[in-house]
């Protein structure tokens, strides 16, 4: 495996990149369904794995299954946080394969589900806090979602 061979030379990489880099340093692991966790190097953390986990210790501790571990990389930033969103932009996340929760709306604002034929399936109205969720249908396919600014395409897999 591949990620084997890159975890012998791990402890060296961290011991080598750690003081060179001006600012914050934090590993990064993704998992093979995509969700990451990002650990500060503030201090040279100890990276131990065995036959079937990686593990990292430091300020915070975590274990993963190398199964489950599609890569890791060093990074300047921590890539599992979410940018603020712009006054005019509009932040569309998939909560798994049957809802799907909008963010960055004007308070009140009005949304609508619709199927690409035009029929609307669902309406809703954007909470104070600028956001709104929706229920997928069960059917796969292309449904576009109707803000008072945009249009969305979102695809059901």
């Amino acid at each position: 495996m591949k990620l084997k061979k890159c975890l012998a030379g791990i402890s060296l990489a961290i011991a080598g990149s750690v003081p060179v880099v001006a600012g914050n340093t934090y590993v990064t692991i993704q998992k093979n369904d995509g969700t990451k966790s990002s650990f500060l190097l503030s201090a040279v953390p100890k990276i131990t794995h065995t036959a079937d986990s990686l593990k990292v210790e430091g300020d915070a501790s975590a274990s993963f299954l190398l199964s489950d571990v599609d890569f890791f990389k060093f990074t300047e930033s921590d890539l599992t946080s979410v940018p603020t969103l712009k006054g005019d932009e509009l932040r569309v996340v998939y909560l798994d394969n049957q809802h799907v929760r909008v963010e960055g709306l004007a308070a009140g604002s009005q949304l609508s589900l619709c199927s690409v034929s035009g029929a609307v399936l669902s309406q809703k109205q954007a909470s104070a806090d600028g956001f709104a969720e929706f229920s997928l249908p069960q059917a796969k396919g292309v449904y576009i979602l109707k803000t008072d600014k945009q249009i969305v395409k979102l695809v059901k897999k």
